[in-house]
């Protein structure tokens, strides 16, 4: 058939949720914007788009940039897990805005399970419903970059709290293989991203790690915009934990937390991290990118190594997953997904090759 058409229960959300409150200075000329997004794909294992930029936009002359730069992201993995992530927080002048402009690279990279074989399908953008269409808009495109501006009001208001989103809902994504490249098309709606922190979507916090205190399980997060305290008690299934966040520490590895909860009454506001039987990913996880060596096959084992320095990886969990992605070998480069440590080894859950044996 030329059209897959997937049916899902829930809506594929490209969502930007705005968080709007009194922010620095004259509180009653500016808000400070939060910038989140999170996504629901159901049948495919990976799709893997760019988000270019978010603006709130006005008639009047009135904008606002609230994700300022290329942001990739894995659509199935945040559905998956039920996330919402945050990007990163900004200033915006109060007062009303009638549109969100969004620009999204043309590539989205669509990876899936066929008769138990991976399938990669290499896609591009090009059309969109909204709310008031019944046929698809086409997207505007140009040197691999595709614009949309999504309609509805949109009041900031100085300290107040104001939360909207941009939903792509997938009860009416297709994506087209009769042509080469594959097309995709999907809905685009506003949403209030209140309903997806209402039925148990947890908030993701990507930063460096400082001020680990393993004894009392809490540490400072450091964000784009800000900083959190997390508490990690709660979080009973990565053994060696605490051994992985020093070395996140030590290195500044990028570190992402799904939090349960956030108590925005503490200074710094604190992310209660605890682990989530129902939901596969871990609560916790770091990423590392260097060169491969001493790699053991049979043991699944390898060394990273990067910055002056070396990582012993154990990457059995990224195999059992599916998560290994390319062809390992010694020079090779890759990137990992730790999310423990145990018998001299960092435990990854995903693996790919970006260099080299496999990579691109």
């Amino acid at each position: 058939m030329p059209q897959l058409f997937l049916a899902v229960l829930t809506a594929l959300s490209a969502t930007v949720l705005l968080h709007a409150c009194g922010g620095s200075g004259d509180s009653t000329n500016s808000a400070a914007v939060s910038a989140y997004v999170t996504d629901d794909l159901g049948d495919y294992d990976s799709v893997e788009f760019t988000i270019n930029t978010v603006q709130l936009r006005h008639t009047g002359g009135r904008t606002c940039e609230i994700i300022h730069e290329p942001l990739a992201i894995d659509a199935a993995e945040l559905g998956h897990d039920q996330i919402i992530e945050r990007i990163d927080t900004t200033t915006c002048e109060a007062g009303p805005y009638n549109r969100l402009h969004v620009e999204l690279g043309e590539d989205v990279t669509l990876r899936r399970t066929l008769n138990g074989q991976p399938v990669t399908d290499q896609c591009k953008f090009v059309s969109y419903y909204d709310d008031n269409s019944s046929r698809p808009n086409r997207l505007a495109c140009a040197s691999g970059v595709c614009s949309v501006d999504i309609t509805g009001a949109i009041n900031l208001v100085a300290r107040s709290h104001e939360h909207v989103a941009l939903d792509a809902d997938l009860k009416e994504f297709t994506v087209d293989f009769a042509t080469t490249p594959c097309e995709v098309t999907l809905k685009l709606s506003p949403l209030h991203a209140d309903d997806k922190l209402s039925v148990g979507y947890r908030t993701s916090l990507s930063g460096y790690v400082s001020d680990l205190d393993a004894s009392y399980d809490h540490f400072v997060l450091t964000v784009d915009g800000g900083t959190y305290t997390v508490q990690y008690a709660g979080v009973t299934d990565q053994i060696g934990l605490d051994t992985l966040l020093g070395r996140a520490a030590a290195d500044r590895l990028k570190t992402k937390v799904r939090c349960q909860t956030i108590d925005n009454s503490t200074t710094p506001p604190t992310c209660a991290a605890q682990s989530v039987a129902t939901q596969p990913l871990k609560t916790i996880t770091v990423k590392a990118k260097g060169d491969v060596s001493a790699l053991d096959s049979s043991l699944q084992t390898f060394t990273l190594g990067y910055g002056g320095t070396t990582l012993p990886v154990n990457y059995t969990k990224a195999t059992e997953l599916g998560k290994l992605e390319g062809v390992l070998a010694d020079d090779a480069t890759a990137e990992v997904t730790l999310y423990g440590f145990d018998l001299d080894f960092f435990l990854a859950r995903e693996v790919e090759v970006t260099a080299g044996s496999g990579g691109t």
